[in-house]
């Protein structure tokens, strides 16, 4: 009896010991036979953990046509797609299990998961490059997990620098509803190519220019967006600031400090109003005001409540 009853705890032990050890996989996670589970990334395939596959390195088992690429973007195109061809030259099946990407803005396609090539046979493996929100000359890379090894395929792309007056009458429209909602989106997502990229390091005269010209001065301005040169208020150095570091709640001037959510350091910001109240006031001819900041009392910017 004694016996039986030791065997018993010892069964039930083991049972809860092996129940424990084995934790259910966690929502959004992707399971493995045999493996814990792995977090899955959007537009990610997740290579099997090591171990999973056996590999035999033999990077002359697949030929392929490719192995990086380089394009040249057009201005406002969204995304760049890429193809690379490749064949099992080998006497064995060559089993492609994932591909993964450099970022999240990276998508790579198989034709199926796993992918078995037999001898001879062959296809492609599609890129994707999100190009959204992107200037300048990028490097993405796709790194496939194969069992002849890994091999990492690489795409260079050159994004030019976007020209607002290639914007079409209805990108205009859908833009100032969109920051008639929030003024703040300027500097945000495909905003952010006009209105944050040119802006980086510049101070003063050319501050102005990329920052506020691009508005106040522009061929399509909107018609509540009032021409700095052509002010009949008073205006001096605090008035200027006032207007650069909170905006105006309610209109389409976002607050440009970067303590008030903008993208302008103190040092843009002061850079940005000796310019106005100096050489910019002088060129426009601009009323001065003779001491306090020009604001009438309607037209002060409310500044925005503390976060």
């Amino acid at each position: 009896m004694v016996v039986l009853l030791m065997a018993s705890l010892l069964s039930n032990g083991v049972a809860a010991a092996a129940e424990t050890a084995t934790p259910s996989p966690r929502p959004g996670a992707v399971a493995q036979a045999g493996f814990a589970s792995v977090p899955a990334l959007p537009g990610t395939v997740v290579p099997p953990p090591p171990g999973a596959l056996q590999v035999v390195e033999n990077p002359n088992a697949i030929a392929w046509t490719t192995q990086s690429q380089q394009y040249q973007a057009k201005p406002g195109e969204i995304e760049a797609k890429f193809r690379f061809g490749l064949t099992n030259v080998s006497k064995e099946t060559v089993t492609i299990v994932g591909v993964h990407t450099s970022c999240g803005c990276t998508v790579a396609q198989l034709p199926s998961q796993p992918w078995l090539l037999a001898p001879g046979d062959h296809g492609e493996i599609g890129v994707t490059v999100d190009l959204r929100g992107k200037m300048g000359n990028i490097v993405k890379t796709a790194t496939v997990t194969s069992s002849v090894g890994m091999i990492q395929l690489m795409v260079q792309i050159a994004i030019p620098k976007p020209d607002p007056k290639s914007m079409t009458a209805e990108d205009r429209t859908r833009n100032l509803q969109v920051a008639q909602v929030d003024r703040q989106v300027v500097f945000r997502g495909d905003c952010a190519n006009c209105h944050v990229v040119p802006t980086i390091g510049k101070l003063g005269k050319q501050l102005y220019d990329t920052a506020c010209a691009i508005c106040h001065e522009g061929e399509h301005r909107a018609s509540m967006v009032p021409n700095l040169r052509a002010l009949n208020k008073p205006t001096d150095h605090a008035y200027w600031t006032q207007w650069i570091t909170d905006g105006r709640v309610g209109s389409l001037m976002p607050a440009f400090a970067v303590r008030n959510g903008g993208i302008l350091s103190d040092l843009q910001v002061r850079s940005l109003a000796d310019y106005l109240a100096g050489d910019f006031a002088l060129e426009a001819h601009l009323p001065v005001a003779p001491s306090a900041s020009g604001f009438p009392a309607t037209e002060v910017p409310a500044k925005p409540a503390a976060r």
